[in-house]
């Protein structure tokens, strides 16, 4: 399953980190700079495999799989708060 930001919300960076404001307008959340490189990824297109190979690059350190696990512990809580979907 890919990831995918949801339309009706809306985010802005403020300097390194995301700033999402949830579909009804009332709970904002703030990324670390870790979440906000991960969400400006989910475009849709690549689920938690996916994305764990193309940012690797970007994190010195860190294996893959650790990375996957991330990526999905991340997606799942972003999702349970209706910030993203599933495709």
């Amino acid at each position: 399953m890919a990831f995918r930001r949801r339309p009706d919300v809306t985010y802005e960076m403020s300097g390194d980190r995301a700033v999402i404001l949830d579909a009804a307008g009332t709970v904002m959340t703030t990324l670390n700079e870790v979440g906000t490189v991960i969400w400006c990824e989910l475009d849709g297109a690549r689920g938690a495999a996916e994305l764990a190979a193309d940012l690797a690059p970007r994190f010195d350190g860190i294996e893959i799989a650790a990375l996957r696990a991330d990526i999905d512990e991340f997606a799942a809580s972003l999702l349970d708060a209706g910030l993203i979907s599933e495709d």
